[in-house]
């Protein structure tokens, strides 16, 4: 029988992606997905932390001109990149924030404190919210910025 790792499939649209400029102002990765991408999102973490030190990979979708206008970093315009792939995993040290520049994939590992915090913030992309960071304060941890979904795409 498959475990419920095996039978998450991912649904929805999940874009993310990092500025290369200005990286003290808008630094860390930005995240944004439509409601039935964050519904996929909350899921796998749901399934992730039953599994701990397993993972599972996301397809990531560049954001759009749209979607980049929410956080209107230079109205939009400033050069990012965004990785193919995310490599999501909950770890067992609950402490674990871990989210390094790597691109294709990126990889995402994160402890059960971080848990909570996480899925608040995913909850609240479709109702609009965002323009804030989770993520461990420790110098050299990149942070993760939620952004609201504008995209119809």
């Amino acid at each position: 029988m498959e475990s419920e790792l095996h039978l998450w499939k991912q649904t929805g649209v999940i874009s993310l992606w990092r500025y290369t400029e200005f990286r003290k102002n808008f630094g860390g990765w930005h995240l944004s997905a439509d409601d039935a991408g964050i519904q996929s999102l909350l899921q796998l973490l749901n399934v992730l932390q039953s599994a701990p030190e397993s993972h599972r990979t996301v397809a990531i979708t560049p954001p759009s001109m749209q979607l980049l206008k929410v956080p209107n970093f230079q109205q939009g315009r400033a050069k990012w990149v965004a990785p193919a792939k995310l490599q999501l995993r909950v770890s067992s040290a609950p402490e674990t924030w871990e989210f390094p520049e790597d691109l294709d994939p990126a990889q995402f590992t994160v402890g059960a404190s971080y848990l909570p915090a996480l899925s608040r913030a995913l909850e609240g992309i479709p109702r609009g919210e965002g323009d804030f960071s989770i993520g461990s304060k420790k110098r050299g941890k990149l942070r993760l910025c939620f952004w609201w979904w504008l995209d119809a795409a």
